[in-house]
Formats: structure tokens, C-alpha cells, sequence
């Protein structure tokens, strides 16, 4: 199947959930940061994350804060 997170395309197998799908996109550092995921434009609670089954042609975007004043 086919998914895309933050607008890459990424081939997957069939029953990925959505902290596997990101375990690929992120590096080790940014797993440990804060940030929030969007499924199809919907913002999912990060208690979902393991419990989401991703289906062909979804998109994640994953949104870290910016600091700065």
C-alpha cells in the first residue's frame, strides 16, 4: 500500500499502524521530542497512534512546534 507522511510517498506493507508508519519518517532524537500527528487531515491522540491502522493512499503529516519570540 501506499501512504504519505508529510507529503513523501512511502510503500508499506498491508497493516501498518500509525507509530510504525512513523517509526520510518522519524529519526530516534524526534520520536523522543514533542509533536502531533494529522491523519487525512484529522489530528489523532497520541494514545491512537499504536491502535491506527493505516489504509492505502493515507496521509500523515507530522507537526513539530517552532520555537522562537
Amino acid at each position: 500500500m501506499k501512504i504519505f507522511i508529510n507529503g513523501q510517498a512511502y510503500q508499506l506493507e498491508q497493516d501498518f499502524s500509525v507509530s510504525a508508519a512513523l517509526a520510518l519518517f522519524l529519526t530516534p532524537q524526534q520520536q523522543k521530542t514533542s509533536f502531533a500527528v494529522a491523519l487525512n487531515g484529522e489530528f489523532l491522540p497520541r494514545e491512537n497512534y499504536s491502535l491506527t491502522r493505516l489504509s492505502n493512499q493515507d496521509g500523515l503529516d507530522v507537526l513539530f512546534p517552532i520555537q522562537g519570540g
